[in-house]
């Protein structure tokens, strides 16, 4: 079965009619979506383009909790539906992620979409333990699973993932080699070696994709920090890294979309 998943940090959705507009020109079966807020939860309402949409804004929350900004964001065609949200790790804040079910044709998939605490202020302490939860709810969830993600990292996302080198050590549970799930460009890459060389002539030491400026203007470094990652026997047939189009449209990063074929 093949499937289409698109996986964007929307920075807040500011110019929402442009953002939905590159969204509607990939045509994703399973939309992930990062940073959030209501505003953008009822523009993808609102849209039609996707008949199934759950979102962390819709989820009761403890007494007290205050959310001052960011959210996620789950859709999906007809063919998918969704059930009630799934349990996240704790750790990475009520509203930095959201896991659902997606069900078709008898056919289950955990989706899970988040973004992880920067490495600059509070995030800088609250970023370690994070990955460290990431990973053990990856673990134990349900197979197959498709994670879409701004990780925030790695620090240098090097072609021989090996020479990575990150924030914080934790990262690597849930982004580096042997984890719970698999990183889908580094999978096609995979199947397309010719490719990998020439990209790798012009970045020998990576990024493998633009899809975030980190520094300031005129003084900046190409970062990969955003993902799609499926569990071991999906299949990837497709990968595109959007950055520019997707900063045209409102947001400073890049909408990944991938082809992905099921077990």
């Amino acid at each position: 079965m093949r499937l289409r998943i698109a996986s964007w940090n929307v920075r807040g959705m500011p110019r929402p009619a442009d953002q939905l507009g590159l969204l509607a020109d990939q045509h994703p079966d399973i939309l992930l979506l990062q940073d959030v807020g209501p505003s953008a939860v009822r523009a993808i309402v609102n849209s039609h383009l996707w008949d199934h949409v759950a979102d962390t804004w819709s989820l009761p929350h403890p007494p007290g909790t205050i959310i001052r900004r960011g959210g996620c964001l789950i859709a999906a065609t007809g063919d998918w539906v969704l059930t009630p949200a799934l349990p996240t790790p704790d750790l990475l804040l009520s509203n930095h992620s959201l896991a659902v079910t997606a069900v078709h044709a008898g056919s289950a998939l955990t989706l899970l979409s988040c973004y992880a605490p920067t490495n600059t202020g509070p995030g800088r302490k609250e970023r370690p333990r994070a990955f460290s939860a990431l990973a053990d709810w990856l673990s134990s969830a349900p197979c197959p699973v498709v994670l879409g993600m701004d990780a925030n990292g790695p620090r240098v996302d090097h072609p021989d993932i090996e020479q990575n080198r990150w924030w914080t050590q934790e990262e690597a549970l849930v982004l580096g080699a042997g984890t719970r799930t698999e990183d889908v460009l580094r999978l096609w890459y995979a199947d397309h070696p010719a490719e990998l060389k020439r990209w790798v002539r012009y970045y020998p030491n990576g990024p493998l994709a633009d899809s975030y400026h980190r520094g300031r203007k005129g003084k900046y470094l190409r970062c990969r920090y955003d993902s799609i990652r499926v569990s071991p026997g999906i299949g990837v047939t497709d990968v595109r890294y959007l950055y520019e189009d997707a900063v045209r449209a409102g947001s400073d990063h890049a909408l990944v979309v991938a082809d992905i074929e099921l077990p």
